[in-house]
């Protein structure tokens, strides 16, 4: 192809072109759905970044970082501070 840009915006033209309206609808099930997987995302969001954050700043102080939720012990090694 010698111009892939231009073949590439004349496909998507047609494609946008092509579309017809659809009668469909999204019934109160699904809108809360969604509503649930978002908040479920946000919910995740948290938790994740507040792990990341702790170990993060673990690495700049001089505190350990907290010990596993698991109970298993910290590798052998160093010794404990």
């Amino acid at each position: 192809m010698k111009y892939p840009l231009a073949s590439l915006a004349t496909a998507v033209t047609l494609a946008l072109g092509a579309i017809a309206p659809a009668a469909a609808y999204i019934d109160p099930g699904t809108g809360s759905m969604l509503l649930q997987m978002f908040v479920a995302g946000v919910a995740g969001a948290i938790f994740y970044f507040r792990e990341l954050r702790i170990k993060v700043l673990s690495l700049f102080s001089r505190r350990d970082a907290p010990a596993a939720e698991d109970g298993s012990e910290p590798p052998s090694g160093d010794p404990p501070r």
